[in-house]
């Protein structure tokens, strides 16, 4: 062991995909001047992710050959804090030499390195701690932030732009495991003090972090905190552990969209978005069941403009590493991987090298190299990006001292109602044709998105918790959108409160809707799919005045649909060149708390098959049938669109193309395809 390392590694820069290190594109990444989506997976060795003193270099060799057999370009791996770094300052130079042998093992099979830093945790609940910390909180701790940001300038200098790197992953699922209560501030200090040191070292190299769950669960690594200061964002969507979101089978559609709606959701913040893990066990699901989720997952969220894709991982873990933490603690971590314990290759790999070898078929500049272009969008409130932000409390020298007590009153209430609201009207917009982007509130000035689209599901249109809701003066970019052609869309809860809403929406709320076993919806107009007199149906949740309904007085708007009392529940508001559309329950709520709400009650998508129709806002091509889903990304030639299957059956659809033929199209349970067009057939 020895102090600061000085010396780089001399190492052989060819590598056989690329000449120059990966550089950030126009939508995708860039390869030696051209667009390049990396696929691979993350590489943890068979005996476990507790690899520096247990394996060598041959444990990754042995994957990276699999992978190039595969086709597949990229592996990410752990670089352990305590491996690199056992005592503060002081560098193991015989471990740094096999992280050398590991990447020129994956140059030789021509595979990309997508080293992870200062692991840290992952796996269960491990976390592998360095010996040193005594406490301390890594994100915070000023001796602790020193050590990172010397160690990532040593590893920076040391692989110093080297094609055969993809780029940098500051850490694994931060915050670290092993400490509660990061602020955003924080995440945000620590992210800026780490990409300053590897920049310093390594201008070349992209940076990222790999980031678990922090859209959806707002937590302070969310792209709306770091996005800016990184070359792209990842997620790493695992619907099975959030059943409070996902209460669903593994292949419902709320499920196998869970992917393409995370990739939406953080691309708003400014930055594409890679698919950085992403599986399911087959201790716990199928393997063939586990390979129809991960294909939906890659074709839906490349539709939605992903930009790479790593699966969660390689391999299985070899039974006598059952007996060792976290295996023994956690048998579903087990078996993960896209090949057994013995190298065979699982369903799940068949997959990702069938979409490896699809997208290195694609002209990606020229069919999709400006990624997705949707006309609708969902909108995220402006105290969820950055909450009690003081900057747009608008007080002035006659103002007293405001503190906000909600802090006090509702210290942590969680983004779950929100994320509810986003997510099923995402699901419920995809099964109408409509593709989403999530942009985000501008109290500077109140302006609204150029779309043909706004949707509010609520608890946006809400008001008893800051963070799920839009701000007062939101309301104020209406008439500009209106006069633009624009329609908003507006699901409202016992809980709604909007001022001066007669003359948004052309109807008021009276009072709450009287409570019943069920929500009703009777037509009285021609609807999307409906017709005058059709139904449709779902259980009511009238213990919570999120989850209730209310009554409308309609005053200069058209009742398309009522309840079983005669009460107005969808109606219209012709506004300007627009429209405002208003249901009188939170449907998204509702659905949100049903298992398998979207095949159960597959007919709501109706409800949003009539907002694409009075707003011209699905894309150049899209899939006429409700368990198809359409993504289109465009490009210097033309453009193209994934679809996806989301159905156990066999499906025949029409896919309406931009020159507004329509083709036969045939599908078979949970598959995909893809169709390109030129601008000249266009």
């Amino acid at each position: 062991m020895v102090g600061k390392s000085t010396e780089s590694a001399e190492l052989d820069r060819h590598t056989s995909g690329g000449s120059e290190p990966v550089r950030r594109g126009r939508h995708f990444l860039c390869r030696d001047g051209r667009a390049f989506v990396p696929v691979g997976t993350h590489v943890v060795p068979r005996s476990g992710p507790d690899w520096a003193k247990r394996v060598g270099a041959e444990a990754f060799e042995e994957a990276f050959a699999q992978l190039a057999s595969l086709g597949l370009d990229t592996a990410r791996i752990d670089v352990l804090w305590e491996a690199v770094e056992p005592a503060p300052g002081q560098y193991d130079e015989a471990h740094l030499a096999v992280l050398d042998e590991i990447l020129a093992a994956a140059r030789k099979h021509g595979v990309l390195l997508h080293p992870c830093l200062f692991v840290g945790g992952e796996v269960g609940d491990a976390y592998w701690d360095i010996p040193w910390r005594n406490g301390r909180n890594p994100h915070t701790d000023a001796e602790l932030l020193l050590a990172q940001a010397a160690q990532a300038r040593m590893l920076a200098e040391r692989w110093r732009g080297d094609p055969a790197v993809l780029g940098w992953d500051l850490t694994d699922e931060p915050p670290y495991w092993i400490i509660a209560g990061t602020t955003d501030a924080e995440a945000r200090g620590w992210t800026s003090d780490l990409v300053t040191a590897l920049r310093g070292e390594d201008p070349e190299h992209l940076i990222t972090i790999g980031t678990a769950s922090q859209e959806v669960t707002g937590g302070p690594f969310r792209a709306d905190v770091v996005a800016d200061l990184l070359d792209f964002t990842c997620v790493h969507p695992y619907p099975i552990y959030s059943p409070d979101l996902f209460p669903d089978g593994l292949l419902d559609p709320r499920m196998t969209h869970s992917a393409a709606f995370e990739t939406a959701l953080t691309a708003g913040a400014g930055r594409p978005v890679m698919l950085q893990e992403f599986g399911a066990s087959s201790a716990q699901y199928h393997p063939e069941r586990i390979a129809d989720y991960d294909r939906l997952f890659l074709w839906s969220s490349f539709g939605r403009g992903a930009i790479g894709f790593l699966s969660w991982c390689w391999s299985d873990a070899e039974p006598e590493a059952y007996r060792r933490v976290p295996y023994v603690r956690w048998p579903h971590e087990t078996q993960f991987g896209f090949t057994d314990a013995f190298g065979n290759v699982r369903p799940r790999g068949r997959v990702l090298a069938e979409f490896a070898e699809a997208i290195r078929g694609l002209d990606l500049d020229g069919y999709a190299g400006c990624g997705p272009d949707p006309r609708a969008g969902i909108v995220v409130p402006y105290e969820y990006v950055h909450p009690y932000d003081r900057r747009f409390f608008r007080l002035d020298e006659k103002s007293g001292i405001y503190t906000p007590a909600e802090p006090v009153w509702n210290p942590d209430p969680g983004v779950v109602p929100l994320v509810h609201g986003w997510l099923n009207a995402f699901v419920l917009a995809a099964r109408a044709g409509i593709s989403v982007r999530f942009p985000r509130e501008r109290p500077q000035d109140d302006q609204w998105p150029e779309l043909r689209l706004l949707l509010l599901p609520a608890p946006l249109t809400t008001t008893s918790t800051t963070l799920w809701h839009v701000r007062t003066t939101f309301w104020r970019g209406a008439p500009a959108f209106h006069a633009a052609g624009g329609t908003v869309y507006l699901s409202l809860s016992a809980d709604s409160a909007i001022p001066e809403m007669t003359e948004l929406a052309g109807c008021r709320i009276l009072d709450r809707e009287p409570a019943d076993q069920a929500v009703r919806m009777t037509f009285v107009e021609p609807w999307g799919p409906f017709a005058p007199g059709d139904t449709i149906e779902i259980p009511a949740a009238d213990d919570n005045p999120s989850t209730r309904g209310v009554l409308l007085d309609v005053v200069d708007a058209r009742t398309v649909a009522v309840d079983e009392h005669e009460h107005p529940v969808l109606v219209v508001a012709d506004r300007a060149n627009g429209h405002t559309v208003t249901c009188a329950f939170p449907i998204e709520l509702l659905l949100a708390r049903i298992p398998d709400a979207h095949r159960r009650h597959a007919d709501w998508y109706g409800l949003y098959a009539g907002l694409a129709e009075l707003s011209n806002a699905r894309e150049d091509a899209w899939a006429d049938h409700a368990d198809v889903t359409s993504g289109v990304l465009l490009g210097d030639r033309g453009g193209l669109v994934a679809l996806t299957n989301h159905s156990p059956a066999q499906v025949e659809f029409d896919l309406v193309l931009p020159s507004g033929a329509r083709d036969r199209v045939r599908l078979d349970a949970y598959d995909s395809t893809l169709v390109t067009w030129d601008q000249s057939a266009s």
